[in-house]
Parts: structure tokens; sequence; C-alpha cells
């Protein structure tokens, strides 16, 4: 298998801690990481690729800030994301790549769930042109390793033993604090939800469509219109990227194919 990973944000890789050293998969990510600090984080996730043999193609797609990306859902932009599914669909094909990995759509960030958006596309664009392409997809913020899930959805899973989850721990941890702050709450936050010995399964799911491709509504608000709520109302933002944003660009996206 020749696969490719699509991640939203840096910091993913380390969810495929063993799969990448089994399958060393070529990867990209779609932000450099700079959130609301301003601060990249493409280094660490560099080296993390390099240690487990993945290969780092920045020429396919070169990574921008998480403001450049809510700026073009927030304007209704798509030309960067045509680019990307245009880089990417090439390089599938003409990489003879057979397996699509991206972050799965988890209403949690508005990033994750474009990101999986445009990995159905590339597979979409890919099997037009003729490839036959797998596409899985992880779980970026819920349980990595779901019970309910493995019983009743078609997947791939790849056991760690224990010193090989002590060492993606030890990562994952050392990667949340070289930048503190949110990552370090958001990972001690799922730790203690699901367990650190959740992690010791990664699961890759077969891909779904995302709502915004079958234009259905959400069964609750998403998180991130909810975090973008408070965070205007702090004033820290100026405006709050809704799933509408997301839809428009699958709209946009789905009428470039026809």
């Amino acid at each position: 298998m020749k696969a490719l990973v699509i991640a939203a944000h840096s910091g993913h890789e380390l969810l495929l801690w063993k799969w990448l050293r089994n399958e060393r998969p070529d990867f990209v990510v779609l932000t450099n990481g700079a959130g609301s600090s301003g601060v990249p984080r493409l280094e660490p996730t560099i080296d993390n690729l390099a240690r487990a043999g993945a290969r780092w193609i920045a020429d396919v797609v070169q990574p921008v800030a998480d403001a450049d990306i809510y700026r073009a859902l927030l304007e209704g932009d798509t030309r960067l994301f045509t680019q990307w599914v245009h880089a990417l669909t090439t390089h599938v094909v003409e990489q003879g790549i057979d397996c699509i990995v991206a972050d799965e759509a988890e209403d949690y960030n508005p990033s994750h769930d474009l990101c999986r958006l445009l990995a159905n596309q590339v597979a979409a664009h890919a099997v037009a042109r003729g490839r036959t392409v797998v596409s899985l997809g992880y779980p970026t913020v819920g349980h990595p390793s779901p019970p309910a899930r493995l019983a009743s959805e078609r997947h791939v899973m790849v056991e760690l033993d224990g010193p090989e989850l002590q060492a993606k721990l030890d990562d994952m941890h050392g990667y949340a604090h070289s930048f503190g702050g949110q990552l370090e709450r958001e990972l001690a936050g799922f730790i203690a939800e699901f367990g650190a010995q959740a992690y010791g399964r990664e699961c890759l799911f077969a891909a779904q469509p995302t709502r915004y491709e079958l234009a259905e509504a959400p069964a609750t608000k998403p998180a991130f219109e909810i975090f973008g709520e408070e965070r205007v109302a702090a004033g820290v933002y100026k405006h709050v990227i809704r799933g509408a944003h997301l839809q428009a660009v699958a709209d946009r996206l789905r009428d470039a194919m026809r």
C-alpha cells in the first residue's frame, strides 16, 4: 500500500505514531499551527515524520496560517482549497497512491472538517481520473479507539505494545509541553476522558461523506461555533465561523467537479 496522509494541523501525526512507522506514507499538513499565538509548529512535526520514516511533501501543499484558512472560509474564497485539491489529486495519480488518510470531521475545529472535505474531494477526483483509492479517516479529538465503532464499521487497527505506547505518550506530552497553553489543556482533557490506554490502538475508519457534502444540518451546534461565539464575546475574534461557511465551500467544490 502506498499512502498519503492529509492532516489539518501539526501534531496530528502523533495520533498515527505506529501506523506511520509501518506504512511510511507521504504526508501533508494544511496549516503551520500558528493559531492565536502566531507561533508556527512545523519543526517538531517535520522531525516526528523523519523519525517515523514518513515523507514530508511540502512541495505539494505548503502549509498556511490558520488565519488564512479562516479568512477564506469567512469570505467564501475557495481558490486556495481548489488549488490544494488539484495538487493533491495530481500527486495521488502520478505517484500511484492507493490509500488516502485524513482527519475525520468531528464538528470540533473547522480546519479539521475542511481537511476531511478536501480529502474526500481528492479521492473523488482521483477515481474520476481512473485511480482506485481507499479512503480512511482517524479521530483527532474523539475516542481514538471507540469500541462501538470498532464493532460496527470497517476499519484498520494497529496495536502498540507497552514500550511503544509509552514512547507515543512521551512524544505527545513533549509536543504539547513545547507549545503549552491550549495544547496542554486539550491533551490532558483527552487523556482524562479516554484514558491513556485508549491511545494504544490506532484506528482508521472507512471515510464517510461530511454533512456538508450531504447538505445535512448538524444534530447540535458544532463545538467550533460555540467556541467562536465565546471568542467574539470576549473580543478576541471579530467573526464566528459557521457550518454554513463550510457548506458553501462544499457546494462550490462540488460544482467545480461537474
